[in-house]
């Protein structure tokens, strides 16, 4: 903190940064300006926060850091206790998941009692029996046994109830914490930039198949695994209890001793129950999977199933050499646990008859023992066995947390930030705009761009693919923050507006109409809550015709309520057009942008299309950015633009143009049948 002169007085400090950055420090690639860019190297590495800050507040800051040598950072570990904040509303459950838990400890030893108390009566009732024939010992050997039986029953009962309250309290725990999980995921996934689904590893198909496993994988870390490990704990205690009070601590001792080697057999024979698990090496097979079904008409149309099916077939490989590997060493496993079982009964049998032998334990003390400490054993193997898989669990938490607390330059979330101006005029000013792609850093897009468009004007955009035409749109639209100078909206920054205020005042219509699962309704009506509503439907009908797509809508045997299908692939290339115009005409913008929007239509569609647009642009004070392949669709327009090389090189009427003799006219002698 501090006065302006006290903070440019810091060295390599943020705010001087800022400052200096804002006044047009020129960019990377300049050699004189290499020890400049090296001094915000630095205060990066000595600052985490310091490239945040700069990203947020700089308007040339993407360029600059994105071109500079790349700080790197560990991604931060996910505290246990943060994943446990998120189960606050289940903490009942997690309480009575807990007391379930301590309780499940106590009972493997516990039926260890039982078990050797009816061993011991009946070889001590039964040896009575065969040396005295009395047959008063066979009674009360039965008697003995039944009453154990009865104890047997009322154990089995309380464990039935508390198993049922430990995994119900669990279930319900991570159910509620996997739903919360997956929202605050998607939710983040959609809030972010457009830049972020251009990045490497953000397809569609790699993206869906992460939103579908994490929050799954996490909720083994949120109690579940704390509460197997507070099981654990108390059945190896309550066995140590029950064999050093009641049996015999000699035989424990040893028992102790290979203790580690029988819970190992336990966890082995667990593990090889649950099977093979090799989900998380199906990420990239999932997302060619998701891309070649959404794009099954282009994949079809080309014959690229055998190549996506190879490629599928290859990325397939890693996943089942990982499980023919994991099979073997399941096997050795299993194999393994079955040794330690039985060798553990040959040295504690052995070694219990030889106590026996020497007269310092009885039978009884011996079976005590064995039983308590197996079942402590086959207790704690178990619950280890059967705890998720932790280190995937970290992962999946570290992923989901770093799109949660991914902080993107164009944040749509939040909604209440910037202005909100009283009324809109349409005035759209293009001051020395820099702007290259996120992902390309090195291929400027918008150089020294300049434009302003007045107020209800119509301004079209022509020139040769690459120019930056579509750029524009997308600057307009707020898809894209531009590195360097300033795009006003009625004198005001766009950056400094409300973002859904802004896109809510613009409306667009693309090249390839984008619809959405649902029916024709629903995706004219666009973000309206009901189709149903009287007045809503009236509405959408009103811009259906406006749009021209009323009288096509009608004939469907279920007119608006027809369902378009994935992608509106139920729809031809025109009738989707004008569903996406007629859902244009529905914000009832104060901008529209029109990026080529009859670029892939057929000549007849085209011509139905465009007569809807004439329709749009018929209205008076409605500014308009039209991107057209076809001069002959802009003649009329208040404004062409003539964008080439990143800038306007040419801009006017379309008779001012055609007298310049220059790329507007040999673009237009291109363009004449």
């Amino acid at each position: 903190t501090g006065s302006h002169a006290q903070l440019m007085a810091v060295n390599n400090g943020i705010y001087r940064l800022l400052v200096e950055l804002q006044e047009g420090t020129p960019l990377p690639g300049d050699q004189d300006n290499e020890a400049y860019f090296n001094k915000i190297t630095q205060a990066m590495a000595a600052d985490p926060d310091a490239a945040d800050i700069i990203r947020k507040y700089s308007n040339v800051s993407a360029i600059n850091l994105d071109l500079l040598p790349p700080v790197h950072e560990q991604p931060s570990d996910i505290s246990f206790w943060r994943i446990m904040a998120l189960t606050k509303p289940q903490r009942g459950y997690l309480i009575a998941g807990f007391i379930a838990c301590i309780m499940n400890g106590f009972s493997m030893p516990g039926i260890s009692v039982i078990i050797s108390n009816v061993i011991s009566s009946m070889q001590k009732y039964y040896t009575l029996f065969l040396i005295t024939k009395q047959q008063s010992f066979l009674d009360t050997l039965y008697d003995d046994i039944r009453t154990q039986s009865y104890i047997f029953i009322g154990v089995a009962g309380a464990m039935f109830l508390v198993g049922y309250v430990q995994t119900y309290s669990f279930r319900i725990i991570a159910e509620k914490l996997t739903t919360r999980l997956r929202n605050m995921h998607f939710k983040a996934l959609v809030h972010q930039d457009i830049g972020f689904f251009d990045e490497e590893g953000h397809a569609t198909g790699a993206l869906t198949t992460d939103l579908a496993t994490y929050a799954t994988k996490v909720v083994v870390v949120a109690g579940e695994n704390q509460a197997r490990i507070l099981q654990a704990l108390f059945t190896f205690i309550a066995g140590l209890i029950i064999s050093f009070g009641f049996g015999s601590w000699q035989l424990t001792l040893v028992m102790l001793a290979v203790f580690p080697l029988m819970v190992l057999g336990w966890v082995a024979r667990s593990r090889g129950m649950q099977g093979q698990n090799v989900a998380d090496t199906l990420t990239d097979s999932g997302a060619i999977a998701t891309e070649a079904i959404v794009n099954a008409r282009t994949v079809t149309a080309f014959g690229l199933q055998e190549v996506l099916v190879e490629k599928y077939d290859a990325l397939l490989e890693k996943p089942m050499k990982d499980g023919v590997r994991e099979a073997q060493i399941n096997g050795v496993m299993n194999g393994f646990s079955g040794f330690t079982m039985f060798a553990t009964y040959a040295l504690v049998f052995w070694y219990g008859a030889k106590l026996i032998h020497d007269q310092t334990i009885s039978f009884s003390e011996m079976m005590r023992t064995l039983m308590a400490i197996m079942m402590a054993a086959q207790g704690v193997g178990q619950t280890a066995g059967w705890m998720g898989d932790t280190d995937a669990a970290k992962k999946a938490a570290r992923e989901i947390f770093a799109i949660i607390e991914r902080k993107p330059i164009i944040d749509s979330s939040k909604v209440n930030d910037g202005i909100i101006p009283s009324t809109i005029q349409g005035r759209i000013v293009f001051k020395d705009v820099h702007f290259h792609y996120p992902t390309r850093p090195n291929v400027p897009v918008l150089k020294q761009y300049n434009l302003t468009i007045e107020p209800g004007q119509t301004v079209a955009f022509c020139g040769p693919s690459g120019g930056g035409k579509s750029t524009v749109v997308a600057l307009i639209e707020r898809f894209y923050q531009q590195q360097k100078g300033s795009i006003t909206l009625d004198g005001c920054e766009l950056a400094s507006l409300n973002l859904p205020w802004l896109r809510n005042q613009i409306g667009l219509v693309g090249q390839e109409p984008v619809l959405f699962v649902g029916t024709i309704a629903e995706n004219i009506a666009g973000g309206l809550s009901s189709t149903d509503d009287t007045d809503n439907l009236q509405h959408v009908e009103e811009a259906a015709k406006m749009a021209n797509a009323h009288n096509f809508i009608t004939q469907f045997p279920d007119g608006y309520q027809t369902q378009v299908g994935l992608k509106g692939d139920q729809l031809s290339g025109g009738q989707k057009q004008r569903i996406a115009i007629a859902r244009a005409i529905m914000k009832n913008p104060s901008i529209l942008l029109l990026d080529e929007a009859t670029s892939a239509l057929d000549s007849e569609s085209e011509k139905v299309v465009q007569e809807a647009l004439d329709t749009l642009l018929a209205a008076k004070g409605r500014t308009t950015l039209v991107i057209a392949h076809r001069l002959s669709t802009i003649r009329n327009a208040d404004k062409i633009c003539v964008v080439s090389g990143g800038h306007i090189a040419e801009e006017g009427t379309h008779d001012e143009l055609m007298q310049l003799n220059g790329i507007y006219t040999q673009l237009a002698s291109h363009n004449e049948p």
